[in-house]
């Protein structure tokens, strides 16, 4: 098993994170989780502005439809900010 990274100044700086001779600490681990949210928030904003604006008839819905509309929008917006 590989050892944990040994951070020296700042969380993340251990050279053997990016060669992957060591696995990340519980720390660092929630740093890149962060910071994939914060990159993730505008396609997120974006989806629920649609959401919120556009009428279910825009989306050639009828109102009986608008949650299947709205959860294709939020699901859609979710792959995207999570690269899949």
């Amino acid at each position: 098993m590989k050892p944990r990274c040994d951070c020296l100044n700042f969380c993340g700086d251990d050279v053997n994170l990016d060669k992957g001779l060591v696995r990340p600490c519980p720390t660092f681990k929630a740093e890149i989780a962060a910071k994939a949210l914060q990159d993730a928030a505008p396609e997120l904003l974006k989806a629920l502005k649609r959401i919120v604006t556009v009428p279910a008839v825009d989306y050639g819905y009828s109102d009986g439809e608008r949650l299947d509309a709205i959860m294709g929008i939020a699901n859609e917006a979710i792959r995207k900010a999570e690269g899949k």
